[in-house]
């Protein structure tokens, strides 16, 4: 059990009737939240309860309009610099690296040790070496950025932080891109640094990693303080009904019944980075499902078969009312009928400083404009019903995307492809990072796609989501397809055992 220093009376962090207004929407409404030297305390809520916004309000990075915020007793002014110097840092659930510079530089970031304006590169190499060695990871100081997988920026990221030697440590969805054993190395990592003293705040949807390593929770709901209580005296369900404001039923693992028509998106002999000659096909009515390991080549293959990375090999073509078109670009097919909801949303799926009517716009455009001009009228009605539908909150398709959480800008990359009604939806992690009440919600979407005759291709590591929705699962290792799974053969022992290449025993 982690103890409060004797000679530091005063709690870690307390910030006090903080509350936020964007605009005519509460943000944040007179929040409280303490934390304790040595504590790991989970903030959680669902997407839009006001959790990134009470983060960058400590981090300095947002200046509420009422509230308070102190480090051991002291009161932190506004600003990101005077929150550093107060010893608070925050690692963003979206990573802020720059790709074509160096490990070291990265950790340094900003603050590296410089003499008459020159790098003092020995020590820049040592204090990144040290921030590594902290949190026991190895990489190369002189790898760039760009090379190293997603898993490793995050740690990358994360030592960053620990080299500012900070008091409150912020953690903002950590494990969302690590695989089951890499979460398991962060989430040990951060007890040793609880130990040691740490403060350290983590926001999470994975309720599991919440109830394994934290000592408290706050939550949130629509920007406002609903409870506060120690993890010993509470359970999850209490957890998600007070985040949600209702009961929340998920079924989890409890499979559709589909009626899969024809074939209307079929892939053959694909071959590509990564990908390594797949055929594939994916019906009418049918939610297909690809599993496997990080880095198996799951990402690699949608791009490839949706034409927005290039093929070495193979065709594809979507069939659609005895018509059949061949794929050999991202705008064939758009053109064809093909939605795509990716990945790395923010990177490449929204356009953030833009409205979410503009966003929902964008590939609507020839449907909402009058000749040549786009008629404003018809695209706040358009945006406005589908943003409905998506179940976006609260629904201001005025706002910047950028203002919404994760989960709701989540919605409006899915709404704006509603909007086209595709014949083939692929949806590559279409919950990563987003709460459980928006997972619900997205996983009806999907089935309702389904169940109107949408050919839906699904990319997931949540193994539970990923049974649940799928018709069929293909499961991908070394870019290639491993084995098939349906019915009662699809379980999370068949799929990993599948995408690790160990032989399955049965018990």
């Amino acid at each position: 059990m982690n103890t409060t220093p004797a000679e530091d009376q005063h709690p870690a962090l307390r910030a006090q009737g903080i509350s936020k207004r964007f605009g005519g929407a509460v943000a944040l409404n007179d929040v409280d939240l303490t934390v304790q030297p040595g504590e790991i305390h989970a903030v959680v809520g669902e997407n839009g309860a006001g959790k990134s916004t009470l983060m960058r309000i400590l981090a300095g990075i947002i200046t509420p309009d009422t509230g308070s915020v102190a480090v051991g007793g002291e009161p932190v002014d506004p600003g990101p610099r005077a929150a550093i110097d107060a010893g608070i840092a925050l690692v963003h659930q979206e990573l802020s690296l720059v790709p074509e510079m160096t490990v070291a530089e990265n950790i340094l970031l900003g603050a590296p040790p410089t003499t008459a304006g020159f790098t003092r590169r020995r020590e820049l190499k040592k204090i990144a070496a040290d921030a590594l060695d902290e949190i026991g990871v190895s990489v190369d100081l002189d790898e760039p950025i760009a090379r190293l997988s997603v898993s490793l920026r995050q740690f990358v990221e994360i030592a960053r932080a620990v080299a500012r030697k900070p008091r409150v440590l912020i953690l903002d969805e950590p494990t969302a891109t690590l695989t089951p054993a890499e979460t398991d190395y962060l989430l040990t990592m951060l007890e040793r640094l609880a130990a040691s003293g740490m403060a350290i705040i983590y926001i999470s949807h994975r309720i599991p990693e919440v109830f394994r390593i934290c000592t408290a929770v706050t939550i949130l709901r629509d920007g406002e303080l609903v409870a506060r209580t120690r993890i010993a005296e509470t359970t999850p369900s209490a957890i998600i009904d007070a985040m949600v404001g209702r009961e929340l039923k998920l079924d989890l693992q409890v499979r559709r019944e589909a009626n899969p028509g024809e074939v209307v998106l079929s892939a053959r002999g694909i071959r590509a980075p990564g990908v390594d000659n797949v055929d594939l096909d994916v019906r009418a009515g049918e939610i297909v499902g690809l599993g496997g390991l990080v880095g198996a080549g799951r990402t690699e293959l949608v791009r490839a078969i949706i034409g927005a990375d290039p093929r070495s090999a193979g065709y594809v073509t979507v069939t659609v009312g005895g018509t059949t078109t061949s794929i050999g670009s991202y705008g064939s097919a758009v053109r064809a009928g093909i939605g795509y909801v990716p990945e790395e949303r923010r990177v490449d799926g929204l356009a953030l400083t833009m409205s979410v009517a503009d966003n929902i716009a964008l590939p609507n455009r020839a449907t909402l404009s009058r000749g040549s001009v786009l008629s404003g009228r018809a695209m706040s009605k358009f945006a406005t019903r589908l943003a409905d539908v998506v179940g976006l909150r609260p629904p201001q398709i005025n706002r910047e995307v950028g203002q919404y959480s994760g989960g709701n800008q989540q919605k409006v990359v899915i709404a704006k492809w509603l909007g086209r009604e595709p014949d083939v939806i692929v949806l590559d992690e279409p919950t990563r990072g987003v709460d459980v009440g928006a997972k619900a919600e997205i996983h009806r979407l999907v089935r309702e796609l389904a169940d109107n005759g949408t050919a839906v291709l699904v990319v997931s590591s949540d193994l539970p989501e990923l049974l649940e929705l799928s018709d069929v699962i293909h499961v991908v290792r070394d870019g290639r397809i491993t084995g098939t799974l349906n019915g009662a053969d699809a379980t999370e022992k068949a799929v990993m055992s599948l995408a690790s290449g160990e032989t399955l025993v049965e018990s």
